[in-house]
């Protein structure tokens, strides 16, 4: 026999379902028994039950007491005092007070107990599931480096503040690292002169170089497709290296550049006061020799100095000169409508930009392109293709705000037409959860599907759903079309939509002019 369902109410309402669309499919109470791990009586008693009665009776609504009811305030207080508890302390704990109270009880029980009281008092566990690692092999000398960007406040000797931009590259094999800092946000252009600055420094360059997908160095990426800017494709072609972009938000996979970023934030920018770029960068190449590539790394546990004198004989060597590229960059005002004006277009920004009349962004041209920067955060918040005919506005779709009815409207348009179910508030809360900021999507789109099918079809498709944790207007569509197909309904045409006047008016017929009226005014 199957497990049973747990007795909360979503879960008995789901039973209820099943139960009915077992029977409709022809099998016997026994036989629904028994695929559903239920009594025989209880099949029986939802059979005969509608739902409506079903959800006001006993069955519905009545709760069981639990074991370790007794010791509800001890666990709670363990949870407050510690959230990461897992459920095998608070046993251990339990066991530790009361000793002999706790024999019969499994550590299931336990567990779900503990589960039930953080969910009653809202008590979440405070400690992500972690990914799981482990340590690789030190790669071949010369075969892999990192590079990433960071920002950082600096005070001024003045007592004011600056933000710093810097770019990092390690020697994957030797941890052989160097920094190079700028006062303007990076483009494709002056992280390609950075590069440069990095293997003058190191007097070569490795064969493979990795990257989160950064769009200082990518124009697109679709499914893994990854199409990089102009300019740094020629420099990839130019100094013959490959270049490695990570999976997004997997910082993992280079974690010693990430590292080495912190690195650079906690012991050298903290509490060092700015000057001006030129005395930051020659402080920084001091620190790399001092500090940074000068003393033990404890992932290596050797002196990447050391180290990288044999890597240096592995590497490609690079015969260029650094050139610094002349980059202008400016600062623009966002507008209130959350667009910047540039060279009489209008460009769109993401919404919310602007949050005052003294709202900036930095802004710099590429390749026929322009770079918008956050000024705060120096991240790149769009990219636009120029136009050339003045007083053209440039958008991104995803900058537009959706404009429409407001929310409660909407959720009223969907439980008056579907029928106001818990099963119906269980499934529109599991989206409003899932995916707040598509809420008001979702809910458009049941409202412009949902009068194709019975009302009916859709509740039995709001339970399927429920059943997958499928939270999707789109799915519930699928699901409704998969019931109709199988019940042989036939789709539901559409309302036609109102014609717009007032049933004040509706009696009103206003005079008609005959054609041949206008004859005189048109030439044979």
């Amino acid at each position: 026999m199957n497990t049973p369902y747990t007795t909360s109410p979503l879960n008995k309402l789901i039973m209820w379902y099943k139960v009915r669309e077992l029977f409709s499919k022809g099998q016997t109470f026994s036989q629904i028994s028994r695929n559903l791990g239920i009594h025989r009586e209880t099949v029986s008693k939802y059979v005969k039950m509608e739902e409506s009665v079903f959800l006001s009776s006993d069955t519905y609504h009545r709760t069981f007491p639990h074991k370790l009811d007794r010791y509800e305030s001890f666990i709670v207080e363990e949870l407050r005092s510690c959230p990461s508890y897992s459920s095998k302390q608070i046993e251990d704990h339990l066991k530790e007070h009361y000793g002999e109270e706790l024999k019969g009880i499994c550590s299931k029980t336990v567990f779900n107990y503990v589960v039930h009281i953080r969910s009653k008092y809202g008590i979440p566990k405070g400690d992500d599931p972690t990914r799981q690692m482990e340590k690789l092999p030190e790669t071949p000398y010369g075969e892999f480096g990192q590079a990433d960007f960071g920002e950082y406040w600096m005070q001024r000797e003045d007592g004011h503040h600056i933000k710093v931009y810097f770019f990092v590259m390690v020697l994957s094999r030797s941890r052989y690292k160097f920094v190079h800092f700028d006062t303007r946000p990076f483009t494709s252009s002056t992280a390609i002169y950075a590069h440069e600055k990095a293997f003058a420094f190191f007097g070569g360059r490795p064969k493979k170089l990795i990257y989160d997908q950064d769009k200082v160095f990518l124009r697109n990426e679709n499914l893994g497709d990854l199409e990089m800017t102009k300019a740094f494709a020629a420099f990839v072609d130019a100094m013959h290296f490959q270049p490695v972009f990570c999976r997004k938000s997997d910082p993992q996979s280079k974690g010693k550049v990430e590292n080495a970023v912190k690195y650079v934030k906690i012991n050298f920018l903290k509490g060092r006061r700015f000057k001006d770029m030129e005395t930051l960068n020659e402080e920084a190449l001091s620190w790399l020799e001092r500090t940074a590539n000068g003393t033990m790394h404890h992932g290596i546990f050797r002196i990447p100095a050391e180290v990288f004198a044999v890597e240096k004989g592995h590497l490609t060597p690079y015969y260029g000169t650094p050139v610094a590229p002349q980059v202008e960059m400016k600062e623009y005002r966002v507008r209130g409508d959350n667009t910047i004006s540039y060279h009489c277009c209008f460009y769109t920004v993401p919404g919310g930009t602007y949050k005052n009349a003294m709202s900036r962004v930095v802004v710099c041209e590429e390749e026929g392109r322009l770079h918008i920067y956050s000024k705060e955060t120096g991240k790149t918040i769009a990219i636009h293709p120029v136009s050339t005919v003045k007083g053209t506005l440039v958008q991104d779709p995803s900058h537009k705000v959706e404009r429409g009815g407001g929310i409660t409207d909407k959720e009223l348009e969907v439980r008056n037409y579907i029928g106001d179910t818990d099963a119906l508030g269980l499934f529109l809360s599991g989206i409003a959860d899932s995916k707040p900021r598509y809420y008001s999507r979702n809910l458009s789109f049941i409202i412009s599907h949902m009068r194709e099918y019975r009302p009916d079809i859709l509740q039995e498709a709001i339970v399927r759903c429920l059943t997958s944790k499928a939270y999707n207007a789109g799915m519930l569509m699928e699901a409704s079309e998969s019931i109709r197909i199988r019940l042989g309904a036939a789709p539901l045409v559409p309302m036609p939509a109102s014609d717009g006047i007032s049933e004040k008016y509706r009696h009103i017929n206003p005079d008609k002019t005959s054609l041949e009226s206008f004859s005189k005014y048109f030439l044979p």
